[in-house]
């Protein structure tokens, strides 16, 4: 259902198209299964979170996972600002963003750059899953510039 949801919305959607641009292409990611979401708890509860307060599963935060494949750094800062300012009324609330573009040295995610934004999906009968929106560049094109991809930071105003 998450991912339906998130692919309806961003077919429906014009302002996602630009100059000729297609519409971004929306990637279902597999839905965690148990034993990874174990996993994951197991490798948070190794590593050191003095402040956690919460179980350690409640560091999970994409179970549901659907990419937005863009086809310009324009593309991806539209997607994310639309989903920043119009996901709460489209039962997909933002509660965390984590922007790689931001990351001052590019090995950091060997190489890999994404927004992503956890969302809160309100499914039927009053069940909410947090899950995960990534909006990443599909290639980046003999025209697009490492100065374009440095500018998502600053025009998010986020990082």
């Amino acid at each position: 259902a998450f991912q339906q949801h998130v692919s309806s919305l961003f077919s429906e959607w014009g302002e996602f198209t630009l100059s000729g641009a297609s519409l971004p292409q929306v990637v279902p990611g597999p839905v965690k299964t148990k034993q990874r979401m174990m996993e994951k708890a197991a490798s948070y509860t190794e590593e050191k979170h003095d402040d956690a307060q919460l179980p350690m599963a409640a560091m999970i935060l994409d179970p549901v996972r659907v990419s937005l494949v863009c086809q310009s750094t324009l593309q991806v800062l539209q997607c994310t600002r639309w989903l920043l300012e119009h996901g709460a009324e489209n039962d997909l609330p933002v509660v965390r963003l984590k922007n790689t573009f931001a990351a001052q040295d590019s090995t950091e995610y060997d190489g890999y750059r994404d927004i992503m934004l956890c969302v809160v999906f309100k499914g039927s009968f009053g069940l909410n899953i947090i899950g995960e929106v990534q909006t990443l560049l599909h290639a980046v094109s003999d025209d697009q510039s490492e100065d374009d991809l440095e500018c998502l930071p600053a025009a998010l105003a986020v990082s």
